[in-house]
């Protein structure tokens, strides 16, 4: 059935009450799928989220609000190399999205999350018509006066709830057919509609090419500058002055450098820096738009340089293992953290590491 608006009522817990709403104004999206549909969906989420990190541009190119890249970037980019925008998804053969949206849409349908936040599981719905809007509104009480007559209603019951209902609905229930469906309701969560409304576009059209922001800005930064020690100089004095408006040029600058040339270089700079952004600080690393991308293509690598520096050089070693070059660093940085460990304790008589071998166990 796909997202449909529509007012959804449960059976009450408490037993002065019948039914009540369970969306809110305004906001009546929910999805309804069969079996059948959740796995057709589940699957095609699966394979987009696995899909290979090539940019490969179709002939009308759809960049909508699920899109986080610089505009600026993106409008220079598209004329230098003549590529066609349409404002019209359903013109579009190719679609630029953010991963992470669609990852939070994988949430929903339990696709490598240890998170609570799913599709809920499946239940009986009964959909009424607008005429039988009387009946449900006259024979019961709610918690909010958010009804309307204008929508139709879907009664939702889990196969343990059954005991809840009165007789009075029951008998009105009887001649219903109910259909056991996978339900969500969504409340201030637009984006996973318009995401969800994006892979029902796939699936009609599966010659529709995806293309993530997180690959895209590697390109976009293809021809960016240098980043030589003299940059880096630069940019450790602008984060060190703890100046917002000096850190926020400093961003700037970092997002008009090559990622795809100094991705570990940022990725260490950025976690050498951390503690500035302590809680409390006043500080923020998120103030400038165009690195905001930055930060996003690095959380789609599983980097976050705000974590410890355990976690942070497992997470680079697993992304840099085939490069030697890249893992002589990684193990210099493990090498001197070790030996800050080692010396936070007796500053004047501790053990000193000269030497580590790392292998991914």
């Amino acid at each position: 059935m796909g997202i449909i608006n529509i007012q959804t009522l449960t059976p009450s817990s408490t037993g002065n009450k019948i039914l009540y709403n369970t969306t809110y104004p305004n906001e009546l999206s929910s999805i309804f799928l069969d079996k059948s549909e959740y796995e057709i969906y589940k699957e095609s989420i699966k394979n987009l989220l696995n899909k290979s990190h090539e940019v490969k541009f179709g002939e009308k190119i759809y960049l909508g609000k699920l899109s986080n890249l610089p505009r600026h970037k993106i409008k220079e980019y598209f004329q230098t190399n003549k590529i066609n925008k349409t404002s019209k998804l359903n013109q579009s053969d190719t679609i630029i999205l953010n991963k992470q949206y669609l990852q939070e849409l994988g949430h929903i349908f339990d696709i490598n999350t240890d998170y609570t936040y799913k599709i809920l599981h499946l239940k009986e719905s009964y959909f009424f018509e607008l005429e039988d809007n009387d009946f449900i509104i006259n024979n019961t009480q709610y918690y909010n006066n958010n009804i309307t007559k204008e929508l139709p209603f879907c009664l939702l019951i889990n196969h343990n709830d059954k005991h809840k209902i009165t007789p009075k609905l029951k008998d009105f229930l009887q001649n219903k057919t109910p259909k056991e469906l996978y339900h969500k309701s969504f409340y201030r969560e637009r984006n996973l509609i318009e995401i969800f409304s994006y892979i029902e576009y796939i699936l009609k059209n599966p010659h529709v090419n995806i293309i993530f922001d997180e690959d895209l800005i590697v390109l976009l930064n293809k021809e960016g500058f240098e980043l030589d020690n003299d940059y880096l100089s630069t940019l450790d004095d602008m984060f060190n002055s703890r100046s917002q408006d000096n850190i926020n040029l400093a961003l700037e600058m970092l997002s008009n450098v090559n990622i795809e040339k100094y991705s570990l270089t940022i990725a260490l700079f950025l976690n050498k820096h951390k503690d500035i952004f302590a809680w409390g600080s006043g500080l923020s690393i998120t103030q400038n738009n165009s690195f905001k991308s930055i930060i996003k293509h690095f959380k789609s690598k599983n980097i976050n340089f705000e974590s410890d520096w355990r976690d942070f050089s497992l997470n680079l070693y697993k992304l840099h293992q085939n490069n030697p070059e890249n893992i002589k660093i990684i193990e210099n940085f493990i090498h001197q953290n070790l030996n800050l460990y080692l010396k936070k304790y007796n500053e004047k008589n501790y053990l000193k590491l000269t030497n580590i071998n790392l292998e991914l166990s």
